[in-house]
């Protein structure tokens, strides 16, 4: 079998191999401006190539290798293409696991680690330690079922996508993680989505489906439109609650969740209200919930 190529790094290089001098160096090599934004993603590429704490870097003191050198070159050229870093790394940390990460699915978001934290927290508060059968929809790369799983590992646990490279990727992070989990391809929007899993009632159903409107795309930034899934991301201005609608009503009227069960939804920070609206008045609970910046990001409501 031939040797696999592995692409190397090209000059020019730092005058010097010592951390301050080759910081600067990568950054004015990846183009990125002064910020806390820029530094946050230096220390983060730094933290990767060099596996050491930015504290240690400065304690050992670190020297790049020339190895080093050549993967910091190469990440610093995909940058400044405008990769985001976290499919250039090729992973990114979620409620304190390491999930392989690339442009099969969307980058794993501080709200939706929010969202999976609440949602354990009232799930425990509701059934303490009891196992329960959990379900993600739109589940991606797997971040929400397989740090559920890592939280509680007594439950039975599983995620759905229409995407079949999403399941992959899923797939690899359970397996990689040490998390049994069980993936399937199914289209929600169907009125009987097929599938034996929908046979028996959830006890907890999670979603962040998509929820931006096309009309948004103008307001966002080029790292995102050009790299991320769109179908992961949009859905039409005619109807952008589409997937909202469509899992209460599995959960209402055709079996998805138990009674009592908890339903977790990640939203659009403008469209909170209205997603509670589409709740029924007679589940035993909904709400809004905020997330750390002050928006309006969760719905959770127990049927």
């Amino acid at each position: 079998m031939p040797n696999q190529y592995v692409p190397r790094g090209t000059g020019p290089w730092p005058v010097n191999n010592e951390l301050y001098t080759v910081r600067e160096w990568f950054a004015q090599r990846s183009g990125m401006e002064e910020g806390r934004e820029s530094e946050s993603i230096v220390r983060l590429v730094f933290d990767r190539v060099s596996g050491m704490t930015r504290m240690d870097r400065l304690t050992a003191p670190w020297r790049a290798s020339e190895s080093d050198l050549e993967r910091l070159a190469l990440l610093a050229d995909r940058l400044k293409g405008g990769e985001p870093v976290q499919y250039a790394l090729g992973e990114k940390s979620f409620a304190g696991l390491t999930f392989q990460c690339d442009r099969r699915a969307l980058i794993p978001r501080p709200e939706t680690e929010e969202l999976l934290m609440e949602a354990l927290r009232r799930a425990k508060g509701v059934t303490g330690d009891t196992p329960l059968r959990v379900l993600d929809i739109g589940t991606g790369s797997g971040i929400l079922p397989i740090a559920w799983k890592s939280h509680r590992p007594g439950d039975e646990v599983h995620g759905l996508d229409l995407q079949t490279e999403a399941l992959e990727l899923a797939t690899a992070n359970a397996e990689r993680l040490g998390c049994a989990v069980d993936f399937h391809r199914i289209d929600i929007l169907q009125q009987r989505p097929a599938g034996g899993i929908f046979l028996s009632p959830f006890d907890v159903i999670l979603s962040n489906p998509p929820y931006i409107p096309q009309s948004d795309r103008s307001e966002m930034l080029p790292n995102v439109l050009d790299w991320e899934p769109p179908t992961a991301l949009f859905v039409e201005d005619e109807d952008p609650l589409l997937f909202y609608k469509r899992i209460i009503e599995g959960c209402g009227t055709e079996g998805w969740l138990t009674r009592g069960g908890l339903l977790a939804l990640e939203c659009h920070r403008d469209t909170t209200k209205q997603v509670v609206d589409l709740i029924p008045e007679n589940w035993e609970a909904k709400e809004r919930f905020r997330d750390l910046q002050g928006n309006w990001r969760m719905v959770f409501a127990r049927s």
